[in-house]
């Protein structure tokens, strides 16, 4: 090996000696692309294992979940919408505005938004609330569709009677009479309006809210409840509530403030209540003069005593916290079909 040789591989091995020319021309056009050590390429992420598989099993999982809910939102709104005032002759020849219904159907007769279903001394008819439910209308009625939109039906009763049966979550069914408006709880029920407004009605089964103005009557199965035009439902009362319970009521609830016969009338009712009477009552304590519901305040006190903290002044006094409290508590002893918290609760029975 020669110097200039022995010098040229130290320059290779080392850097030292003289470069050779044709290296120097090399390592400048290559020296772009020269190592630049460990800092200068990104780091790679961590090692996941299995847990981006996990991730996207569960977020397919919440998609599919998701879309269940939705198909099954869209198929009840659906089931609620179609044929939601299709009409069926019963009796007679009823007739949707001017047109009569076919006592056999040739083709669906629909109750249109604004239109009257009337019915003659010898008519009956049967409307389909949507999938929900139906609605019988006996003879001598007219009624009306105000609305029938996804899963939300109200009727008009101007006059007569009709039998309603639903079968749909509460508070999708409204029926507007002259003196308060009937709300479905999940029921079957009879609801008549005379000539004057006064209207009327007896639950089969579930409950009935009545309300007008703030005013407010639950009604359970097996009991009635009366309006009246200018005041809005009564006091809900048992079909057998002990006698002269109608006609006390009807006085209390629909008489002069200042009638000489209330007192005798509020005697009738308190001195023979039972303790199932105790719906009556309880709705009393937000009707009638100071004077008189302190004195269902001591009858319901007797057969049904008011749980711990509700005293006798809260409930004087309105309070509807007190009064909801006490009617979970007349609930627990009549049995579970009683509660009505996620039904009726916050709302003032008298006002």
């Amino acid at each position: 090996m020669t110097t200039n040789d022995r010098d040229d591989n130290e320059y290779l091995w080392d850097g030292s000696g003289e470069p050779d020319p044709e290296i120097v021309r090399l390592e400048t056009l290559l020296g772009e692309l020269r190592h630049q050590g460990a800092g200068a390429l990104p780091g790679l992420p961590a090692r996941q294992g299995h847990t981006a598989r996990v991730v996207t099993w569960q977020v397919a999982a919440v998609a599919a979940a998701a879309s269940v809910v939705l198909m099954g939102a869209a198929a009840w709104y659906m089931w609620t919408a179609r044929d939601a005032s299709s009409v069926h002759t019963v009796a007679g020849t009823p007739s949707v505005g001017v047109t009569p219904v076919p006592s056999v159907p040739t083709e669906d007769v629909r109750l249109r938004v604004g239109e009257w279903l009337v019915t003659d001394a010898v008519s009956r008819a049967r409307v389909a609330v949507g999938n929900i439910g139906t609605v019988d209308v006996e003879p001598n009625t007219r009624v009306q569709l105000v609305e029938a939109r996804g899963r939300k039906h109200r009727m008009s009763l101007e006059r007569g009677t009709i039998h309603a049966r639903i079968w749909a979550p509460p508070k999708l069914f409204f029926v507007n009479t002259p003196s308060a408006t009937a709300i479905d709880l999940g029921c079957e029920y009879k609801l008549a309006v005379d000539e004057f407004g006064a209207g009327i009605v007896h639950v089969l089964l579930g409950w009935v809210a009545l309300e007008s103005d703030g005013r407010q009557a639950l009604v359970p199965q097996g009991a009635m409840c009366a309006t009246r035009p200018g005041v809005g439902p009564g006091t809900p009362r048992y079909e057998d509530a002990p006698g002269g319970y109608t006609d006390a009521l009807n006085l209390l609830d629909f008489g002069s403030s200042d009638a000489p016969e209330r007192a005798a009338a509020l005697d009738v009712v308190i001195s023979t209540a039972r303790p199932r009477d105790g719906l009556t009552l309880w709705h009393m304590l937000a009707r009638g003069t100071p004077q008189e519901r302190a004195r269902v305040y001591e009858r319901l006190a007797a057969l049904s005593p008011p749980p711990q903290g509700v005293t006798r002044a809260a409930i004087l006094a309105g309070d509807r916290e007190a009064l909801e409290r006490w009617w979970d508590s007349i609930g627990e002893t009549m049995g579970t079909w009683w509660n009505l918290k996620s039904k009726g609760k916050g709302k003032d029975p008298g006002q």
